[in-house]
């Protein structure tokens, strides 16, 4: 069973997640949406956890009262919304949840709490001013949180096809490995995976023992060694979506050293080639970010009606 949360908010930016959800689970009964919406109360995070639900409500002022109710509302809609394309009910839960730790505290903490595989989010467009008045719920999700995988929707996003850069690191496979269990029982999902030789794209080698503990010592002999092109690049991430049933022929490979970087790269084939999902793996912290620093910002920013995957 796949357990995904999902940030509701009420606005223009989040409308067309769901319909980017539906698209990619249609049909598909071993899916769970927990819609979570978060309203923040601007009492004592140590009194609120002393009182009950009911308790905690009665101390809400008016616009929170009103946006509380606004979003049970809301949250009942997007359900009967999601049955009505033929979802089961048991397969849509809600809640809206009262927090004064901040919204995406509590986002990440019922994440965790919960097991869920994934956190869904909508991307707004701030200006710069907003940014430093407001900050950004959604970058504060990416940034506090390297536990869950993380997608950000950005607008409507029609396209079926996957980019997926890799290279020899760990979190490309764990890249594959969340997209294989994702995707494994989509019908229509083609998947790229990308490897870019341009001028400034670094290549590490990692050694094998970092992947040892999560794949095993057998795995990592026989599928880091690359096939019999030398592909090693592809190989490993293209045996993991095969190990989780995801069919081949479906999968194809794209190398290139057209373009100056890695970033510049990615950007012109979703926006020339039609990529609706881009699924990046993500360093550890005490790691050189290497050639994905600030990718993940990039297509944000310059490309639209596209969903990033951010793993790791």
């Amino acid at each position: 069973m796949r357990k995904i949360l999902v940030a509701v908010e009420n606005t223009v930016y989040f409308r067309k997640i769901p319909q980017y959800l539906r698209s990619l689970f249609s049909g598909q009964h071993d899916v769970v949406f927990y819609f979570h919406t978060v309203v923040h109360h601007y009492g004592s995070q140590a009194s609120a956890e002393l009182l009950d639900p009911q308790d905690i409500l009665a101390t809400l002022g008016n616009t929170e009262r009103k946006k509380f109710s606004g979003c049970k509302t809301y949250l009942r809609e997007l359900k009967e919304e999601f049955v009505k394309h033929g979802f089961a009910e048991n397969q849509i839960e809600t809640e809206v949840s009262i927090s004064s730790s901040g919204v995406a505290n509590q986002i990440i903490h019922t994440a965790i709490q919960g097991k869920f595989d994934a956190i869904v989010i909508g991307k707004k467009n701030l200006g710069l001013l907003e940014k430093v008045v407001l900050g950004s719920i959604s970058s504060d999700i990416i940034a506090q949180n390297d536990r869950i995988p993380v997608w950000v929707v950005n607008g409507n996003i029609q396209s079926d096809k996957v980019l997926v850069p890799v290279d020899c690191s760990p979190h490309t496979l764990d890249a594959a490995d969340h997209l294989g269990f994702i995707l494994k029982n989509n019908p229509v999902v083609d998947i790229t995976l990308f490897h870019s030789c341009s001028i400034l794209a670094q290549e590490k080698i990692y050694p094998k023992d970092l992947f040892y503990e999560k794949w095993g010592k057998e795995w990592v002999d026989q599928h880091l060694q690359g096939d019999a092109d030398g592909h090693f690049h592809f190989h490993a991430p293209e045996q993991i979506l095969r190990e989780h049933g995801f069919p081949m022929e479906r999968v194809h490979r794209l190398q290139t050293d057209t373009g100056i970087e890695p970033g510049q790269q990615i950007v012109r084939l979703v926006k020339h080639e039609g990529y609706g999902t881009v699924v990046m793996g993500r360093r550890h912290k005490d790691i050189s970010k290497g050639i994905f620093q600030g990718v993940s910002d990039r297509v944000l920013a310059n490309v639209s009606d596209v969903a990033l995957w951010i793993v790791g």
